[in-house]
């Protein structure tokens, strides 16, 4: 087995999406996300704006609205709305054949490669987003049993993956930072309840990836799709529903690094990079890689 061959069976990724979650009102506080804040601070954060957003009585910008089911299908295929067709919560128009999420490219790009998602807004399985090919998709219903509720089973379906199998790459998702900005806003302790319940789950997979075996190079990424207006709820293109961020921590990056305006659609290319997948043109993907942490240089060199 040849080096590169040895470095891309040791890497692995885990993307962690948590839905609606504003970043100014991740950043207000290391109270409310001390595992987020940690993960910042040891790697690489950085915020964009998303360049759509559309509200049926205001102002519009691109061609879909900034609510959940264009902002993950973005983050899954690595192509905007105008791509993978996803333009609302509706789902209608997608074309996930043409343009599947990253676990799926990577599972066919290379077979064997062990994948798995856990979810609590059920929409991402059932409509698609999330296609068949990934070897173990979790979902709970959020919509039915709460968000709160949802998101602890799914981070102990996704603590029971990292300790008991051995993934490759993982997507897992949260929702009840979403919930609670609907319900009362982002501006609310319902809110702030709810991202440091999120920023707790992300905290034991993080524990479990650290307990897990030497020689594993773990890149994690964490990420949201839309913002919130002060008063709760999204849609629009003003720079509270459109601004999101991405924070990259893996082994070598510089403490404190910013991202240069990193997108939605970085993730997926992203992911292939660190798994060693090259990017094919012919998938039309319209994300880059984001930067992997400068090799280490030798007074000797």
């Amino acid at each position: 087995m040849t080096d590169v061959d040895d470095e891309a069976r040791r890497a692995k990724v885990l993307v962690v999406g948590m839905d609606g979650l504003r970043y100014d009102r991740l950043t207000c506080s290391r109270a409310n996300a001390p595992v987020l804040h940690a993960l910042m601070a040891a790697g690489s954060v950085g915020t964009s704006l998303l360049p759509y957003g559309r509200a049926d009585d205001g102002p519009s910008t691109g061609v879909a609205y900034t609510d959940s089911g264009p902002g993950w299908s973005s983050i899954l295929t690595g192509v905007w709305p105008d791509r993978h067709g996803v333009t609302g919560n509706d789902f209608e128009g997608a074309d996930y054949a043409r343009y599947p999420d990253f676990l799926t490219r990577a599972a066919l790009a290379r077979p064997g490669l062990r994948t798995a998602a856990a979810v609590s807004w059920p929409e991402l399985v059932r409509r698609g987003a999330l296609g068949r090919t990934i070897g173990r998709r979790v979902r709970h219903n959020g919509e039915s049993r709460g968000y709160e509720t949802a998101d602890r089973r799914v981070a102990r379906a996704a603590l029971r993956r990292l300790t008991v199998d051995d993934p490759d790459v993982m997507f897992v998702y949260f929702g009840a930072t979403d919930e609670a900005g609907h319900a009362t806003g982002p501006l609310s302790p319902a809110y702030d309840r709810a991202l440091l319940a999120q920023d707790a789950h992300l905290g034991r997979l993080l524990e479990a990836i650290d307990a897990r075996r030497a020689g594993e190079h773990w890149t994690v990424l964490v990420t949201t799709d839309h913002g919130h207006l002060d008063t709760g709820g999204h849609g629009g293109d003003t720079r509270a529903e459109r601004e999101v961020f991405v924070i990259l921590a893996e082994p070598g990056t510089p403490a404190g690094t910013r991202l240069d305006t990193p997108r939605l659609i970085d993730i997926a290319p992203t992911v292939l990079d660190r798994l060693g997948i090259p990017v094919d043109p012919a998938w039309g993907l319209q994300g880059r890689a984001l930067p992997r942490p400068p090799a280490p240089t030798s007074e000797w060199s």
